[in-house]
């Protein structure tokens, strides 16, 4: 109990962190599902991943770019400006009918969001001082994300009343006004060393260091699932099975209490007695087979989907936590190029998600890509069992 409680004696700053990430994760929670399905009332299957393929390129390349920004204006003004731009855009999803505008304001969100979680990773990084430490901070910063996460889909079922779905981003907008006060707290607040992306060094930096290597895999591995969970599986709930959005709320409430059970207690024993690369590997292998398992049901069957749903979360809660906890002790947070490089790993998961989603759609039944995607997962086992365990 005290390992978990010590993040919140660090001072008033870090407690101001985490309450500024409960606003930033819930504002982006409860969207996160909603996207593809509100994208889809104005465009067709193969257009949204079109979408999500573009904002990801860009994602990517401003995110290698990310650090000579950083020296120009710091990360205070690097997340201020952020959040501006994303309640503009948030606000331009809400008002705008036109299919143009609602794809650019999604592609500006799509970008804007993965920048300020990378601003927001450099000052969690500026208070884990101690590596002992590490994987309880980052455990309690993830489990704060995730209990907004639970809380946003129960919000979003009684929010999304008749497929309205402004009400929805009506209110993750005003979540950023909070937000950006709290923020404020953060003006003086600098990183010392900003360390700029060169491609080839950095990826030399990676290949040289195979623990950093293969842990940059788990987790892109990680991100790729949650790129196809997060745009196919509202859209096949809805539209194949058959689910109404309130029982869709309701079922991804249930599918991710496992990151609010789980996180805190796997980062406080990777801590304390296992390391990481236990929890890794049995993360994927129970990601993996229920993965699988979901191309077997066609029932619409509320808590079958649940049950199964929520498994898969188990197994994505261990390789979170692990794979953030192990990478964090392995880098300093002046190794801006390689924390950079690191967050790569999601914008480069919804390029090459919806680009293998789309070409899976052309030879087999939705259903079956599930298949596909279980046994990616199943392969990451490779990579977290080559990592040199930190216990």
């Amino acid at each position: 109990m005290d390992k978990i409680l010590l993040p919140f004696k660090q001072g008033r700053l870090l407690n101001t962190l985490f309450l500024s990430n409960v606003f930033l994760a819930l504002h982006y929670a409860l969207i996160i599902y909603i996207n593809s399905s509100y994208l889809s009332n104005f465009f067709s299957e193969t257009q949204v991943s079109s979408l999500y393929i573009i904002a990801s390129i860009v994602n990517t390349i401003l995110l290698l770019v990310a650090s000579r920004i950083l020296e120009k204006i710091g990360n205070y003004k690097f997340i201020a400006y952020g959040i501006g731009l994303e309640f503009l855009a948030l606000v331009g999803l809400t008002v705008s009918l036109s299919p143009f505008l609602i794809g650019l304001y999604f592609l500006v969100h799509t970008v804007v969001i993965s920048l300020l979680l990378f601003g927001f990773d450099l000052f969690i990084e500026d208070f884990t001082k101690d590596e002992s430490e590490t994987g309880s901070i980052r455990a309690t910063y993830l489990t704060i994300t995730n209990l907004t996460l639970v809380l946003a889909p129960a919000l979003v079922a009684i929010l999304l009343v008749s497929n309205h779905y402004q009400n929805v981003y009506i209110l993750s907008s005003i979540l950023l006004i909070p937000l950006y006060f709290l923020v404020k707290r953060y003006k003086n607040v600098k990183i010392d060393q900003i360390r700029h992306i060169y491609i080839k060094e950095t990826l030399s930096e990676y290949i040289k260091d195979k623990n950093l290597f293969n842990v940059f895999i788990t987790q892109f591995l990680l991100q790729a699932f949650y790129a196809f969970m997060i745009v196919y599986t509202p859209i096949y709930l809805e539209s194949r099975i058959g689910f109404s959005w309130p029982e869709i709320g309701a079922m991804f409430t249930i599918m991710l209490l496992p990151f609010i059970l789980f996180e805190l207690p796997v980062g406080e024993l990777a801590d304390l007695k296992y390391g990481e690369k236990e929890f890794l590997t049995i993360g994927f292998i129970i990601m993996g087979l229920s993965t699988l398992f979901i191309s077997f049901i066609t029932v619409k069957v509320f808590w079958i989907w649940a049950t199964v749903l929520f498994i898969t979360r188990i197994g994505a809660s261990f390789v979170e936590i692990s794979s953030d906890s192990y990478f964090f002790k392995q880098v300093d947070k002046e190794k801006t190029d390689v924390i950079s490089f690191f967050r790569v790993s999601r914008p480069l998961s919804f390029i090459i998600t919806p680009v293998l989603a789309t070409i899976m759609l052309q030879f087999i039944p939705f259903q079956y890509t599930f298949i596909i995607i279980g046994s990616i997962m199943i392969l990451g086992t490779h990579y977290s069992l080559s990592l040199k365990d930190t216990k």
